[in-house]
């Protein structure tokens, strides 16, 4: 009976080969190695379960695999013909002896106790085959009481709903569609807790994410049986893919992690991983950054442009990001019905260019940012009446709008070729741009393509997100000195496939600080710190103080007319950038501690990775009781106990409070073993107010 273990860090699968060759998974979670040893030889391999069942091999539960193959036959037979080990790689080879069709399941063990999986299908076949669904993974879970937290509210503005259920008889489907901003509708990440809902520092619990630019699904089947059929890839949903005869399939990357502590500590390591090889720079700091779209829309001229970056200067932000509507000349961009596609300046609302724009930033001290959407355009464009044949659509039908724009069809070579151009010229045209916003603003409709053979048009939905990688690869391999943020409708586009080429994603058009502090929580289980973008807004029409500190927790920055603001929210403003260049380093590189999930109140701390210093943000997020009255951080005492300090040093704490302009009072010395045991003094009762605390090394 031969084994193998795929695993990093101890934890992943178990596998067994049985008599007939079959692949049986015999373990999947932490400490597999031990697990393998302990099976008994008396139990045959052939009453584990397969490991990546095929359509009919387990009649009763759903495959990983369906396949209609080249003499029209619907079921496929898998054994193992090879397995090849060679130090993190573990690739275990998959035939169908009856019919040729090899499916290669690929483990690649990476730091932080992260693996990575994917299957690679290769049709050995005289004629074509039809791939109807293909997972990357499909492992199965033993679990006495699984709990599923999946992320998700299903439209725009409400990315990173939070859901924690029982997973109970049947099986619960967690879907994406949209193609284009598909994670709108349905983050690709989950939690799944072993042994009841999941707990920030206690409980055995597995993260999920699958690295995918377009429509993912995950689906959970679970029976009377202790156990749970985990199904993880893009969504099959009229994503019929034909293969030709030696052409080769591969699915999206699924990405494991697995924890015996908790949640809190599967974070850390994966916020470590992701920076490490997710995301572009993951280790180098964001800059604080001023975008003027809710400042002006697109309402600007020069003169106010260049008074926003007077006053990025003068606050000490690092940035202007300059937003849509700069651009189009025969069809001015004045609102979002026209210009898009046609990427020449406006000079009639910006005599000059952006020149004397860049020049002011560049004599200012600040970077200079612009806002690009390439792979759209609206019919009401220049381009869109030369090149309507450009678009996505499907023949002998009406081309759908949606906000007024259209889908440009990638998978034409000249059509890629314009839209890495975009990029290119527009970057050429202006040198001083460092930094690029990519949005998308719409969903994916009509899917089809000229491009695509008649037989072939459900080939799209994989094949779109591919061109469009390519081009993403393109345009940061070009251009390596641009920071680029990931947007699409807000967080329509947050996965850590696409994330490779960008340094940091704009989590969601709702920049309601109280409905960012949850969003950023929900985000916080897989994404950094540094790779969310959060801007102080006036949506809500919350204190500014509030605002800032809810941003200052994440990539800090202002989306606000500070023509509008008060001589206090101004001082407001500089305090907190002030505050936020001295703890940057900690909030976008240190460890993350969430210490209190929110519900009325909220707590999280950013903790240097050697302990030595720390910075705290807690939230009112709704009117409380006063410390010692029900209903208080800890009951009866209204303390914030802390995380990841080192018991034996004393710290100096110091509290701030953005909205008292006045001096700080004495900073008070606590020992790390007090501050987390004991913990601070929760000092908050009244509704969107916040407090600060940093934590430094206490002088002699």
């Amino acid at each position: 009976m031969r084994s193998v273990v795929a695993s990093s860090a101890g934890a992943g699968y178990g596998f067994l080969v049985d008599e007939e060759g079959q692949l049986r998974q015999a373990g999947f979670g932490p400490e597999i190695a031990a697990h393998m040893e302990r099976l008994s030889a008396a139990v045959p391999a052939a009453l584990y379960p397969l490991a990546y069942p095929a359509y009919d091999e387990e009649p009763v539960r759903a495959p990983a695999l369906r396949v209609t193959h080249a003499d029209g036959g619907t079921t496929t037979g898998l054994v193992v013909r090879d397995i090849e080990v060679e130090g993190p790689a573990t690739d275990i080879v998959l035939v169908d002896p009856a019919r040729p069709l090899e499916v290669r399941l690929c483990f690649r063990a990476e730091d932080q106790g992260v693996l990575r999986q994917w299957a690679t299908v290769t049709n050995r076949q005289p004629g074509a085959v039809t791939l109807f669904e293909v997972a990357a993974a499909s492992p199965l879970l033993a679990a006495r009481a699984p709990h599923l937290t999946h992320f998700g509210g299903g439209d725009w503005a409400a990315e990173w709903t939070t859901t924690t259920e029982l997973l109970t008889p049947g099986t619960k489907v967690v879907e994406s569609r949209g193609g284009v901003q598909p994670h709108l509708r349905s983050c690709p990440f989950f939690l799944l807790a072993r042994d009841g809902a999941p707990h920030e520092t206690s409980g055995t619990v597995l993260a999920g994410a699958l690295a995918w630019g377009g429509n993912t699904r995950f689906a959970f089947e679970r029976t009377a049986a202790p156990d749970v059929r985990v199904w993880s890839g893009h969504n099959p949903m009229a994503a019929e893919y034909v293969l030709d005869p030696g052409a080769s399939f591969t699915t999206p990357a699924q990405i494991w992690a697995w924890s015996r502590d908790g949640v809190g500590s599967l974070s850390r390591r994966l916020h470590r991983w992701v920076r490490g090889h997710a995301v572009r720079d993951g280790d180098e700091l964001r800059p604080i950054v001023v975008n003027n779209w809710e400042a002006t829309f697109f309402s600007f001229e020069t003169e106010r442009l260049l008074g926003l970056i007077d006053r990025t200067a003068d606050l000490g932000a690092d940035l202007f990001l300059l937003d849509d509507g700069w651009f189009g000349t025969s069809h001015p961009r004045n609102a979002d019905t026209a210009g898009l596609g046609d990427w020449q300046v406006n000079e009639a609302k910006l005599p000059g260019g952006l020149g004397p724009l860049i020049e002011r930033a560049q004599e200012r001290g600040v970077r200079f940012g612009l806002w690009l959407e390439p792979e759209m355009v609206n019919p009401d464009s220049t381009l869109y009446a030369e090149h309507p044949d450009w678009v996505v659509g499907q023949p002998g039908r009406p081309r759908r709008e949606w906000r007024q724009q259209l889908v440009l069809d990638v998978l034409q070579p000249v059509v890629a070729d314009f839209v890495l151009g975009v990029a290119d010229r527009t970057l050429a045209e202006n040198p001083g741009i460092s930094y690029l916003k990519w949005d998308a603003n719409r969903p994916l409709t009509d899917p089809g393509s000229p491009a695509l053979a008649r037989d072939r048009q459900a080939n799209y939905w994989v094949d779109h997100v591919r061109a469009t990688w390519e081009l993403m690869a393109a345009v940061a391999e070009r251009h390596p000195e641009q920071t680029l943020m990931l947007c699409a409708s807000g967080g329509g586009r947050l996965d850590l496939g696409s994330l490779r080429w960008f340094h940091e994603v704009w989590l969601s058009d709702n920049t309601d600080p109280v409905g960012r502090v949850r969003m950023q929580w929900a985000a916080s289980h897989f994404l950094p710190a540094n790779v969310v973008a959060a801007h102080v807004t006036r949506l809500g029409d919350r204190p500014i103080a509030f605002g800032c500190a809810a941003a200052m927790s994440a990539r800090f920055g202002f989306d606000v007319d500070f023509e509008v603001l008060t001589d206090d929210e101004l001082g407001v403003c500089r305090r907190a950038v002030a505050l936020y260049r001295e703890v940057r380093p900690l909030v976008q590189l240190g460890d993350l501690w969430r210490l209190l999930p929110p519900d009325e109140r909220c707590a999280l701390s950013f903790v240097a990775p050697d302990g030595d210093a720390a910075v705290v943000f807690g939230f009112q997020l709704s009117d409380g009781p006063a410390d010692g009255d029900t209903g208080a951080v800890r009951p009866g005492d209204g303390l914030l106990p802390l995380g990841g300090l080192r018991a034996a040093q004393t710290y100096e704490v110091r509290a701030v409070d953005l909205a008292d302009p006045g001096p700080e009072g004495t900073a008070e010395r606590w020992s790390g073993a007090e501050l987390m045991d004991r913990g601070l003094v929760w000092p908050l009762t009244a509704a969107c107010t916040a407090r600060i605390w940093v934590l430094r090394p206490a002088s002699v």
